[in-house]
């Protein structure tokens, strides 16, 4: 009668076909085979935990920075400042800049700027002069952004206005290497203290997500 093939996966030579299974040697070889299993396993969940969020840190990978390699020289900034007057990169010279495209209607804007409004606070306040953040938005005029915040701008960010989305078009495409597609919000290009673009991220994110921090605080220090 021949043996079923499943049953002699995994066996040794020294283990005939109808053998003891309670024998010591068979015993501790399934032991030792359980042992590795779990340990595999544990290591799996380990880095799973890592790579998801459920570790104690969370990688800069995991949050899904793109890194733009050489950095390109960041295309001119002319956008429209609360006052009426332009904004332009030679008014961030220096800093690092944190450039987030967004519009009042957008749904994932919405729900990302808080967390963003916070960033921006923080890093403002932890490096004066060093870091800035602008909230380019594309809406029509000034009154649905100020709306928005009902009424009065926030600190900890710079808010100006794209109406033509010209300075939305630049950035995309340049960090796209000339590829220019229909534009989708929220995106956010960051800017190092030479004027370099070194980096943008698509979609909205969680700016409490420490991983940001680390990224930005890199760069600032």
């Amino acid at each position: 009668m021949q043996s079923d093939p499943l049953e002699d996966v995994g066996r040794g030579a020294e283990d005939p076909p109808g053998g003891d299974l309670g024998t010591p040697n068979r015993t501790a070889r399934r032991i030792a085979v359980v042992v590795a299993v779990l340990a595999l396993l544990g290591g799996l969940a380990w880095g799973g935990a890592k790579l998801f969020g459920g570790g104690a840190e969370r990688g800069d990978d995991a949050f899904e920075i793109t890194h733009i390699a050489p950095p390109l020289a960041a295309p001119p900034l002319a956008a429209l400042a609360s006052d009426g007057k332009p904004f332009t990169l030679a008014d961030a010279k220096g800093q690092v800049l944190f450039l987030n495209f967004w519009a009042t209607w957008c749904p994932p804007c919405r729900e990302e700027m808080p967390s963003m409004l916070q960033l921006g606070r923080e890093l403002s306040e932890r490096y004066p002069g060093k870091f800035r953040m602008v909230a380019v938005s594309v809406d029509e005029g000034w009154d649905a952004v100020r709306q928005f915040f009902l009424g009065r701008l926030p600190s900890g960010v710079q808010v100006v206005l794209d109406p033509n989305q010209q300075v939305t078009k630049d950035y995309y495409c340049a960090a796209r290497r000339g590829r220019c597609d229909e534009f989708k919000f929220p995106e956010t290009y960051i800017v190092d203290g030479t004027g370099k673009l070194v980096a943008y991220v698509v979609g909205p994110r969680d700016w409490n997500d420490p991983a940001a921090q680390r990224f930005l605080e890199k760069l600032l220090r």
